[in-house]
């Protein structure tokens, strides 16, 4: 009886270094989906434009940026890497000569999943049919300093790009903001800032308070 309980005994602890060894194992993240932003540009002939790829995994974002090897196409215009941060993929994308509609496309080595964008390309610049201030809410601490951006988008919903922008601060007495849409909290309360072009305009709030 006692020789069979030590046999038990070893069996189990064979299983529990066992188990241990797979449980540390690491597991291998699905991916599920490339994302392009923005999804829908208009551009000029040779206008460059920024756009970003990441890709998701059933973990969520790959933070790491190399879960999975990424293809790059275009059916006009070029592509330019330039490089990646936190899981994001910078990319430089630059239009073609001759105006009309282009795709850029994102895969993997399989062919799923992938991501299009697509890139419409106009011998005169859209107008600017509406502007948003990202991000739309702030908080900032007496002085300390942030930066808004603005993304203006024509009456279809494409992003389109070098246009002026103008900013303001409704208080200048609370916040303090550059042609850059780089702002200084200089006084606790709140304000308003305005991104403007093309007589469109966007707004986003922002708080100044005195400590964490």
């Amino acid at each position: 009886m006692r020789l069979a309980r030590m046999k038990l005994g070893a069996v189990i602890a064979g299983t529990l270094v066992l188990g241990c060894g797979l449980s540390s194992s690491p597991v291998i993240a699905r991916v599920d989906g490339i994302r392009i932003a923005p999804g829908r540009v208009s551009l000029l002939p040779f206008q460059a434009a920024p756009l970003t790829v990441v890709v998701i995994t059933s973990r969520g974002i790959d933070s790491s940026g190399g879960a999975v090897a990424l293809q790059w196409s275009t059916t006009g215009g070029t592509i330019a890497q330039n490089g990646i941060l936190a899981g994001v993929h910078y990319i430089t994308y630059t239009s073609p000569a001759q105006p009309g509609n282009y795709l850029f496309v994102v895969t993997t080595a399989t062919g799923t999943p992938a991501d299009t964008a697509s890139i419409a390309v106009t011998a005169t610049p859209v107008p600017v049919h509406s502007v948003a201030v990202v991000p739309a809410t702030a908080s900032l601490v007496l002085g300390d300093t942030t930066t808004f951006s603005a993304t203006l988008m024509d009456s279809t919903g494409s992003v389109v790009f070098g246009r002026a922008i103008t900013w303001s601060s409704s208080d200048g007495g609370v916040a303090t903001i550059l042609p850059t849409g780089f702002v200084r909290a200089i006084a606790v309360g709140t304000t308003t800032i305005t991104a403007t072009s093309e007589s469109h305009s966007g707004t986003a709030t922002l708080t100044v308070k005195s400590g964490p």
